[in-house]
């Protein structure tokens, strides 16, 4: 099967797929660019890849959705939801959050990892805290922007979003230590295995949901930028 054929079976035409190609090919330039010029070295070959997955589908699902115009009280209640949801996501494994501290002094950061992981941004302050990365956010505002999406064209549609809230790097592990922790003995052992698995669940979680929201906008009547009547 042509990559031309596979294109169109995914909505792609010759020159979205040139350009696709492009982009993946400038993303391995920058990973390969990065180990050249630092002294990091490649642990885990496999988290290279993972932030342009995340990424890459993101974009890819934003560009192919657009919103239905609403009225003013509509769209007002999608960015509602939609900011919340983007909130929720970032603040479950903790990446924003309140300090509580009160008063004191603030502190930003900057810390330069491997593209898709890097550059962190970091603060901390005396009322708030965050620490993004940047194909998190990335990843976390497509989810977002397709709940928007979705609220425009018909409310309870959104609903399919909230297996977002399980897509968050790190939350499969709060959320299966509880019940491991039920089991007692040697099943706690598992708790390791979620860790070190936690990545690669992450983004898995993070494809269905992805699909299952742009599935939801579509059967729920809205369109994408292919569609054409």
């Amino acid at each position: 099967m042509s990559s031309t054929h596979v294109g169109r079976r995914v909505g792609l035409d010759a020159g979205s797929l040139r350009l696709g190609l492009a982009v993946v090919a400038l993303e391995a330039l920058l990973v390969a660019a990065y180990f050249d010029l630092t002294t990091a070295t490649v642990t885990e070959p496999r988290y290279l890849v993972y932030p342009f997955v995340w990424i890459n589908a993101g974009v890819w699902a934003v560009l192919r959705t657009t919103p239905r115009p609403g009225n003013r009280l509509h769209r007002l209640l999608g960015l509602s939801v939609a900011v919340g949801y983007f909130l929720v996501l970032l603040a479950v494994p903790g990446n924003v959050g309140l300090t509580g501290d009160g008063p004191g002094l603030a502190g930003l950061r900057i810390a330069w990892y491997a593209p898709g992981w890097g550059p962190i941004l970091a603060f901390d302050g005396p009322l708030v805290r965050f620490y993004l990365v940047p194909f998190e956010v990335v990843g976390y505002a497509a989810l977002a922007y397709l709940v928007y999406a979705t609220v425009l064209t018909v409310s309870r549609g959104a609903l399919g979003g909230l297996l977002g809230l399980v897509t968050c790097v790190g939350c499969t592990v709060p959320v299966l230590a509880p019940l491991v922790g039920l089991l007692g003995g040697p099943a706690a052992g598992l708790v390791t295995t979620a860790y070190a698995w936690s990545y690669d669940l992450g983004t898995l979680f993070f494809l269905v949901s992805l699909g299952l929201l742009y599935r939801a906008h579509r059967r729920s009547g809205g369109g994408d930028v292919g569609d054409h009547g």
